[in-house]
């Protein structure tokens, strides 16, 4: 009886752990599509020349983004592609159908992956590197993967479901950064510009943010299911009418106000530290 009940249990465990397999949240790192024993991938890159103030948008589905600041006037992607099925045959099959859509003006492109929805398709995953030179505004959306965001600067907005957004050195004087299903946590390099902004939200994640010392900015951080933290930044805090909102709530400036930052965050808790030590 003893092993019959001890076989089952492996049993149960290995089917959880399996099923905890199927879609990884965190940053979006891995993607696993199941048992599909057929693999094919392949590489899509393009490069594009935006005017100043010009758009780049870049939407996908399954997989990571990661953008970093380029070191000439040039845009570049880079797309691998993966697709699975029940052989590779069937799996090169699928990633031809795998299709990027791109739309191209002077001062916008637009680049959407588009899954084909047929039977029989295990999965696919693109994982994405950019390069964008200064200037250029950028925005980025990902479902089941993260986004990193590395030297940008500007105009930044990234979002994800089921990931985390995770930013080092950005000199944004506009960043908006959303996350539903993971965690954010971006460090600024230098001084927030005093008519900045500073928009960070997220669903089932934490929030951690850098700022320079020498920052000027109005802060205002919620969290409803959490605390919220500042270390090594002397914010002057409004008092709370309600003692208890203190630990959720934060309404403050930093070094007289200026850029205007707003974070908020439902199940998860908000860091403010400064530049330097956002890693608990």
């Amino acid at each position: 009886m003893r092993s019959k009940i001890a076989l089952l249990g492996l049993v149960v465990t290995v089917g959880l752990s399996v099923a905890a397999c199927d879609i990884q949240a965190g940053d979006g790192k891995e993607f696993s599509f199941g048992i599909a024993s057929g693999k094919a991938q392949d590489t899509w890159t393009r490069t594009y020349t935006l005017a100043d103030k010009g758009r780049l948008e870049l939407i996908n589905v399954n997989g990571r983004i990661t953008a970093e600041a380029a070191t000439d006037d040039k845009v570049t992607l880079e797309g691998r592609r993966t697709a699975k099925g029940s052989t590779d045959e069937v799996a090169k099959e699928m990633l031809a159908k795998l299709e990027i859509r791109e739309e191209v003006s002077g001062d916008r492109v637009r680049v959407e992956s588009r899954p084909p929805r047929l039977s029989g398709f295990n999965g696919h995953e693109i994982e994405w590197t950019i390069k964008v030179p200064k200037g250029v505004v950028v925005d980025l959306r990902t479902v089941n993967g993260g986004v990193r965001i590395n030297g940008l600067q500007g105009e930044v907005h990234a979002k994800t479901t089921n990931g985390g957004v995770k930013g080092s050195n950005v000199s944004a004087n506009i960043l908006e950064a959303s996350s539903v299903n993971g965690g954010i946590d971006i460090e600024l390099g230098g001084a927030l510009d005093a008519n900045g902004t500073i928009d960070i939200e997220t669903v089932n994640g934490g929030v951690s943010l850098g700022l320079a010392s020498e920052s000027k900015a109005t802060i205002v951080a919620r969290a409803v299911n959490g605390g919220v933290r500042v270390d090594g930044l002397d914010i002057q805090k409004q008092e709370q009418s309600n003692s208890s909102d203190s630990k959720r709530r934060l309404e403050g400036t930093l070094n007289g106000g200026g850029a205007k930052v707003n974070i908020s965050t439902t199940n998860g808790g908000i860091r403010i530290s400064k530049t330097g030590t956002t890693t608990s």
